[in-house]
């Protein structure tokens, strides 16, 4: 009873009763020290509740009644004079109705592997972060509108995998997947979500665990040995997080005291058809300190860089119904949550999923908006592939959809990419949607991929796209490494590292992505060629580029395009590149403008435009500029 009025005090039981507790998983869950181990868990409206503990070798079995806190029956806890660090654990729970229900502790922060269920007592704190990495952390995300960004989005357990079949560890991964990213140029990894799940198959979005990091990979010290390995290399580590659904497994939070506790209490809100999943009640306090405690407990107990926030069309719109209503109550539980993390935590970054069309996503709170940073432009995304798996002779009928983007682009901050749900789930990998002999897909590859990066936003790219992976990502077998001994693949792979290193190094590509002063079309809306011609603008005028991009299978030997400034023109970049599996043996030298207007410019280029090419120039910085 000491452990519970001195750890639950008046003032904490009201914040968490009211939705505004943070830090939820420093009181309850397991604890444990040398001289003692105490559980505390919420479990309103039951007849009693044991803790029974399970020595991970012995197998010897203790079982301890937990008592009610005496000022609130609906918390329950228990201080135990003996250290049981490693024990396994789960809940009896004893309804009104008689029943026993087993479940996993809902704050664990320690977890069995897999098809097993029983929670774990973690123990104390032993990681020892290193003064000059929590010192980094701080500025990792520093002006990171003016930055380059290009993400790494991978799943742990399918990018690499032992030569047994077995898994690396948060540790062992960290130890491959680094260097690999860091020799192909990305700036930062997204990893999918890593919070506790029963299926492999779900990817980590049916989560049971929300404070424990799954045991498939190691343990908590393996995954911030990992978090400090990425900044140490200067990566920044975003961790995909689920903040609206949980899984229905019977020993998680579903029904978890016999009724309705976690869930949403309306019926035609609380399942997810499509994931099989249990919406939150995002309307009781009890359940809003608990999402509130998870968000802070990623961020502050492993460092992470920020989130990427899934599935929250199910909280800004109604869910179950086809015409998506704004979702008021949703609304506010996401503005609420992103405030609190950046009060607490300013220097992290919050990227929305798919908000579909909800206003202001990326806005602040005081301005109206949800408060996140960034969000993904799944728009851009599905309407540039259909455009692209549109057979090149059709592709003037489907101009728009290459086009449309520009439309909304500064509506809000976006980051623009090819993720995990496009090349899953029967959707074929981005090398295999692409229309044409496979020469031609390879061709379009390199032209998609530019076009990526030339399009204003951040950038995000699913592992193995990188290197043209040719079948779509499924759960069981790692990536298809032995591709790279392809010609083909090995150059789709030196290209992303000369891509990924142009964009990094021209300033004009991400100073202004957020800026309308950042892009310019010169000729949007030429269907007839099936090319679209662009300006991208850094700060300094002198950082400005012409992008090219011929989406046909035509040659165009003397195409002409509007110059913003009088001058020498030379190529900087080609995806047509010999060098890359292309027909030009170099980039072409240069061009001089003509006293010729185009494109609304007053000054014109006439150039070579092979088929399925990006190509981009920028003015010589010879004095040139006549202006």
């Amino acid at each position: 009873m000491e452990f519970l009025l001195s750890t639950w005090t008046d003032e904490r039981l009201q914040a968490f009763h009211e939705g505004r507790l943070v830090d939820g998983y420093l009181y309850f869950g397991a604890h444990a020290s040398e001289l003692e181990t105490s559980f505390s868990v919420w479990a309103p409206d039951i007849a009693g509740i044991d803790v029974v503990c399970v020595h991970p070798e012995t197998k010897e079995v203790s079982t301890y009644p937990l008592e009610q806190h005496p000022n609130d029956n609906s918390i329950w806890g228990v201080s135990i004079p003996k250290d049981l660090t490693a024990w396994l654990y789960e809940y009896a729970l004893r309804t009104a109705k008689g029943e026993v229900l087993w479940k996993s502790d809902p704050y664990a922060r320690q977890s069995e592997k897999r098809p097993f269920t029983k929670s774990i007592v973690s123990g104390l704190e032993k990681y020892n972060w290193p003064l000059e990495v929590l010192k980094r952390k701080q500025t990792i995300n520093d002006n990171h509108l003016e930055r380059a960004m290009a993400i790494y989005e991978v799943h742990i357990g399918t990018w690499r995998r032992k030569e047994n079949g077995e898994f690396y560890t948060y540790r062992e991964i960290a130890d491959e997947l680094i260097p690999y990213v860091i020799d192909m140029g990305f700036t930062h990894i997204q990893i999918l979500p890593i919070t506790e799940h029963p299926l492999d198959e779900s990817w980590g979005y049916q989560t049971t665990g929300y404070f424990s990091p799954t045991g498939r990979y190691g343990s908590a010290d393996d995954l911030k040995y990992f978090v400090e390995a990425c900044t140490q290399h200067g990566l920044g580590l975003f961790l995909d997080w689920v903040p609206g659904h949980f899984c229905v497994d019977q020993h998680g939070l579903a029904n978890f005291n016999g009724q309705l506790l976690y869930e949403e209490q309306r019926e035609e809100r609380r399942m997810n058809p499509d994931w099989g999943t249990l919406n939150f009640d995002i309307n009781k306090g009890e359940v809003v300190s608990f999402i509130l405690s998870s968000a802070h407990y990623w961020l502050e107990e492993f460092k992470f860089d920020g989130y990427r926030m899934d599935a929250l069309v199910n909280l800004l719109f109604i869910p179950n119904i086809k015409e998506r209503p704004h979702n008021t109550e949703g609304a506010e539980f996401l503005k609420k949550l992103t405030s609190s993390l950046k009060i607490h935590f300013p220097e992290k970054l919050l990227i929305a999923e798919d908000a579909w069309h909800y206003p202001k996503v990326t806005h602040t709170v005081e301005d109206g908006g949800v408060g996140f940073d960034y969000k993904w432009n799944f728009g851009w995304m599905h309407d540039t592939l259909e455009y692209m798996k549109t057979p090149p002779a059709e592709r003037s009928e489907a101009h728009s959809k290459m086009n449309f983007s520009m439309v909304y682009q500064y509506e809000e901050r976006y980051q623009v990419i090819f993720s995990h749900d496009t090349v899953a789930d029967g959707r074929k990998s981005l090398l295999n949607k692409l229309p044409g002999t496979l020469q031609e897909q390879f061709l379009q590859l390199r032209l998609l991929l530019g076009f990526w990066i030339a399009h204003p936003g951040k950038k995000l790219l699913f592992m193995g796209q990188e290197f043209g992976h040719f079948e779509e990502w499924e759960f069981q077998p790692e990536l298809d490494w032995a591709s790279l001994e392809d010609p083909e693949h090995k150059r789709i792979s030196d290209f992303m590292k000369e891509l990924l290193a142009f964009y990094r190094n021209e300033k004009a590509f991400f100073e202004l992505d957020d800026e309308r002063d950042g892009f310019m079309w010169l000729d949007a809306d030429n269907h007839e060629q099936s090319v679209a011609t662009f300006v991208r603008r850094g700060f300094l005028p002198e950082d400005e580029c012409i992008v090219l991009c011929n989406f046909s299978e035509r040659h165009y030997e003397d195409f002409h395009v509007g110059a913003p400034r009088k001058g020498c023109y030379e190529e900087i970049f080609s995806t047509n590149s010999a060098q890359f599996g292309g027909t030009a043996a170099d980039l072409q030298a240069v061009a001089e403008t003509l006293d010729v207007p185009c494109d609304g410019q007053h000054f014109s280029l006439k150039l070579d435009l092979p088929p399925f090419t990006m190509s981009i120039w920028k003015k010589r910085k010879d004095g040139s500029d006549l202006l």
